[in-house]
């Protein structure tokens, strides 16, 4: 059962995390608008997009892709590998269904992954080409 929480609690960490750096992100830009209000300067323009939502999805698009890959590797040899060479987990008749759930799930997860990298390297990558150059 604890082979089960690792998983978990590993994307437990990385939420909270990724929901710190946002929050830190925003504490940070509004100190500066408010220091840049105060002196009565303008705040650079990046700043101003970063804010409104723009998102640069190829860079999202690119992320998904690799976490995917990631995890899906990572499924395929908890499901192989590891599982199976616990001896207490092997003698159990269960486990061959919880070997072929962490394969299958896997095995999604990497070709979600393959699926998004391919997508980011046919459309979006030449799409951000085209928008940097000015097209």
């Amino acid at each position: 059962m604890a082979v089960l929480l690792i998983p978990a609690l590993i994307i437990g960490v990385w939420l909270v995390l990724s929901h710190i750096r946002r929050q830190q992100f925003l504490k940070e830009y509004m100190d500066l608008q408010n220091k840049a209000l105060e002196k009565g300067a303008e705040l650079p323009r990046d700043l101003k997009e970063l804010m409104a939502g723009k998102t640069n999805w190829a860079d999202v698009t690119l992320r998904v892709g690799i976490i995917s890959l990631v995890l899906g590797i990572t499924g395929v040899l908890i499901g192989v590998f590891f599982l199976p060479n616990i001896l207490e987990v092997s003698k159990d008749a269960d486990t061959v269904a919880v070997f072929a759930s962490f394969w299958a799930l896997g095995l999604l997860l990497a070709a979600f992954g393959i699926g998004n990298l391919i997508c980011w390297l046919l459309i979006d990558k030449r799409r951000g080409r085209k928008i940097d150059k000015g097209e």
